[in-house]
């Protein structure tokens, strides 16, 4: 009998837990799903081939400045020929640099390429995006 008790009196301790405990688990679940997860490279002509991570909403990956790309990517809806151009000042120099972004952007598949003079023209062009 005694034990009869002692079991029922730590069920009903345990089971405002249970619930608790499983909804507290979905929810992280749910929200640590980013939107969007890409890969960006960047391979010059004379240079080596660096390849990243970025994944946004929430932001994070490998890429060195992920917030600040995501908040660039958002506004464009993740297509980075569509960011304006920022007012650096590149030096002339001849090495073409493709600039690759492959992935997932919310629910659209991305896989472009864009050849730039230089690696600098690449930041110029697109900001953090790029930039890692």
């Amino acid at each position: 009998m005694a034990r009869t008790r002692l079991l029922f009196a730590c069920l009903a301790l345990a089971a405002p837990l249970f619930p608790a405990t499983a909804q507290a688990a979905s929810l992280p679940a749910a929200s640590l799903v980013p939107e969007s997860g890409l890969v960006l490279s960047l391979q010059p002509r004379m240079g080596v081939l660096s390849t990243t991570q970025l994944t946004c909403e929430p932001a994070g990956g490998t890429h060195r400045h992920a917030q600040q790309a995501c908040d660039l990517l958002m506004p464009v809806q993740g297509d980075f020929r569509r960011l304006g151009a920022t007012n650096a000042m590149c030096t002339m120099e001849l090495n073409p640099t493709k600039a690759t972004l492959r992935g997932k952007w919310r629910t659209k598949r991305i896989d472009f390429q864009q050849v730039y003079p230089n690696p600098c023209a690449v930041r110029a062009h697109t900001g953090e995006v790029f930039d890692f």
